[in-house]
């Protein structure tokens, strides 16, 4: 059956819960705007409106998911998993346009009133309708943390926003029928700000991986310890993980090992541990070798004024890839400093400064340095 292939993958399974949201919602937005037509409030018709956008969304969703499910082609070589991720982009823009359609809506409620005819009928319909939305927003959510998807967590929170949208006509029509107050257009205006809230906060979600977030730091430290756990490897740096949709990255990586080690021999452990990230991961992995020279007196006390005079500037730098050459009289120090995140000073001033710093303690020597910015 249908259902059953569609769990064995990632993009089935995400197709066959954005089927059943299209379900769902086409159901409800045809009793509410019913309801609506028939008892003339603008918050009940705006409420189906909401659900009929739903309708779209989910569609949009289900679309998402089978174009990502395509295999990588000339034109897109590294698949097309991010299309899962423009999918949830139309469900948050499609909140702020029904959230922003329903408060002008709403607004001439409010300026124009007119009389709601709703009974206790009306008001059983709804309260399934909040229940029904409630369940789907939680098999949203446990879809989305099942398969890590941006695009059906914003379906999640803009399922619950829509309970809280119709709760809220529901204590609008009470009011009507039990106190002779109408709230019509300020119920509008409440439940539209609460859409847009929703809208809003789902678009930016969605954008953090389309302009490119940190990666899952779980992801990052379980890459450093495999790497790690290897003998042979003494350090790590330069990670980078680039992101082509939830499930698809690929990632580089520079791994010191000592400089003695026999060419072949590196080449061996690099492919190694290549070949474990990927199959821990399901990544693909390029590793650099660094070589680190040992057991080198003059090396290390060279290495050991640079760290220093890096502590003085700021202790969160570090330095790799260290490298001492004949310069003159002097030396020449070559190495690469890993710069933290707000860290105050230029490129150009942090690079002066220990020049200078490296002048008064050794005056022939001389450093020649590369400034890496973290990526992860």
């Amino acid at each position: 059956m249908f259902w059953k292939k569609s769990f064995k993958t990632r993009e089935g399974f995400g197709q066959f819960v954005s089927g059943a949201g299209i379900c769902v919602n086409l159901l409800l937005s045809g009793v509410k705007l019913f309801i609506g037509l028939m008892s003339g409030a603008i918050s009940i018709i705006a409420d189906a409106l909401n659900n009929l956008s739903d309708v779209a969304t989910s569609a949009i969703m289900l679309a998402g998911f089978r174009i990502s499910a395509k295999p990588p082609d000339e034109e897109h070589p590294f698949g097309h998993g991010r299309a899962e991720y423009l999918a949830g982009l139309f469900v948050a823009a499609g909140m702020i346009l029904v959230g922003g359609k329903l408060f002008v809506s709403s607004v001439e409620k409010i300026i124009n009133p007119e009389d709601i005819e709703a009974g206790l009928i009306t008001m059983f319909a709804l309260s399934l309708s909040v229940a029904a939305k409630f369940f789907l927003g939680l098999f949203y959510r446990y879809a989305a943390k099942k398969i890590n998807s941006e695009a059906l967590s914003a379906a999640a929170l803009d399922s619950f926003t829509d309970c809280l949208a119709t709760s809220v006509v529901i204590v609008s029509i009470y009011l009507w029928i039990y106190f002779d107050m109408n709230i019509d257009g300020g119920a509008g205006v409440f439940v539209s700000a609460f859409i847009l809230r929703g809208g809003f906060q789902s678009l930016k979600e969605i954008l953090n991986p389309l302009l490119g977030d940190k990666p899952n730091q779980e992801l990052i430290d379980g890459i450093k310890k495999i790497v790690m756990d290897a003998p042979e490897v003494l350090g790590v740096h330069d990670l980078i993980v680039h992101s082509y949709g939830a499930r698809r990255f690929f990632v580089s990586m520079h791994v010191e090992m000592p400089a003695t080690l026999e060419l072949l021999t590196a080449h061996e452990i690099i492919d190694r541990l290549e070949r474990k990230l990927q199959s821990t991961f399901k990544i693909s992995a390029t590793l650099h070798v660094d070589p680190v020279v040992q057991d080198d007196e003059a090396f290390d006390e060279h290495r050991a004024l640079a760290e220093k005079i890096l502590a003085e500037i700021d202790t969160r730098l570090t330095l790799h890839d260290f490298r001492v050459v004949p310069y003159k009289t002097g030396r020449k120090l070559i190495f690469d400093v890993a710069v933290p995140w707000n860290f105050l000073m230029t490129d150009r001033e942090l690079k002066k400064k220990f020049q200078r710093r490296l002048i008064e303690l050794h005056s022939d020597d001389r450093a020649i340095i590369h400034l890496d910015h973290q990526y992860c």
